[in-house]
């Protein structure tokens, strides 16, 4: 975990993340309502706001009027906006290439099979929350770090 979090630190010195994960809703659902990028992100109407203004500001977006509903617009990505994606993406591979360069073919074969297992899962699971106040419950990774009698903790 700690050499993902230096890749996260490493990619975020140079751009904010959440600015990042709207210009890629636009991006992947094309002309949208800022109540859907809310909605897609779990943002509130106001942080959407301050990003599409900044997003607006850097050329990166568009906005315009929506034809079904004069209450809202509509946001489209620029080629400024593709270019800043793709300039993202490149940069987390090239921490992540950076991170495992010493990896055997093997290795990065496993990973890259749990990574796509995780995400699925991850997928299939939501964005519910579960009731992890139960003993035994939680996520399996976690338990396992958990003493198994609480009186473990004291001695």
């Amino acid at each position: 975990m700690d050499l993902i979090d230096q890749g996260h630190r490493r990619i975020s010195r140079h751009l904010d993340l959440t600015r990042i994960r709207v210009l890629g809703t636009v991006a992947t659902l094309g002309p949208v309502r800022p109540g859907t990028i809310a909605a897609e992100l779990g943002l509130t109407a106001s942080a959407t706001s301050r990003h599409l203004t900044a997003l607006e500001r850097a050329g990166q977006i568009t906005v315009g009027p929506d034809p079904h509903d004069s209450r809202t617009f509509l946001v489209r990505q620029t080629e400024d906006g593709r270019a800043e994606i793709n300039a993202t993406i490149q940069a987390g591979t090239a921490v992540f290439a950076d991170v495992i360069a010493d990896w055997p073919d093997a290795d990065v074969s496993t990973a890259l099979t749990l990574i796509t297992r995780l995400n699925q899962a991850w997928t299939q699971r939501g964005d519910t929350p579960k009731d992890d106040s139960r003993p035994g419950t939680g996520p399996r990774w976690l338990r396992a770090r958990r003493p198994v009698n609480p009186r473990e903790e004291e001695g």
